[in-house]
């Protein structure tokens, strides 16, 4: 998958509905808050018996395991795959495709959560089928051990994998390795764009063939 709350079809019209138990959602919810608001959306589902009886599955933060040397020892961590984001299994549209509002409103308005990543529409579309076997086979694929942590440096340069940037290269400029998160530099149109990425958004350029984006 791209970007995890992409949607490609504009139309709400020409899109399928699934099932009730099929139904899959992407929230945008406050970086480095996504279990809190994980257990928010729990205590809602949990004390609201209408919402809890649209809850097909519990809210998903997918993860992997990271791996790094430190003072050589090897330790192991967890990281979020998408930060910033919750995926939520929940029967919002009914079986004609209409928009449950009330339960719309209420998960909107639970601490933590900004909003529905909706794409182009205004309002909540579930996942594609499509988008939900990538998103699983993505999870089972992290979930098979452990991968090397990957280090960046204030200079390297890269080379963004989504987003309207995709394809170009830039130089990194800050690094917070807490949060997995970059600052990189992309120089288009004679003008240098500032953008926040996750490692996971960008790759880093062989030696070889680095030299082609501007300095920071």
């Amino acid at each position: 998958m791209s970007r995890p709350y992409e949607r490609k079809s504009g139309s709400e019209s020409s899109r399928i509905i699934p099932d009730a138990k099929d139904q899959w959602y992407v929230l945008h919810v406050l970086s480095n808050k996504e279990r809190r608001a994980v257990e928010n959306l729990k205590r809602l589902f949990k004390e609201d018996e209408e919402m809890g009886a649209l809850v097909q599955s519990e809210p998903l933060v997918p993860t992997e395991k990271v791996e790094e040397m430190r003072n050589g020892k090897k330790y192991v961590q967890e990281r979020k795959l998408y930060p910033g984001y919750v995926y939520l299994n929940f029967a919002l549209r009914r079986p004609d495709g209409e928009l449950n509002n009330d339960a719309w409103y209420k998960i909107q308005a639970v601490d933590g959560v900004i909003s529905f990543a909706c794409g182009r529409s205004k309002k909540p579309l579930p996942m594609s089928a499509k988008d939900v076997r990538e998103l699983m086979a993505e999870i089972a694929r992290r979930s098979e051990g452990s991968r090397q942590k990957i280090v960046f440096n204030v200079k390297d340069e890269v080379v963004v994998l989504d987003g309207a940037f995709q394809g170009e290269r830039g130089i990194v400029e800050e690094v917070d390795t807490e949060r997995g998160r970059l600052r990189v530099g992309v120089t288009m149109f004679g003008r240098s764009n500032p953008l926040d990425l996750d490692y996971t958004q960008v790759q880093l350029v062989p030696e070889d063939e680095r030299g082609t984006a501007p300095k920071a």
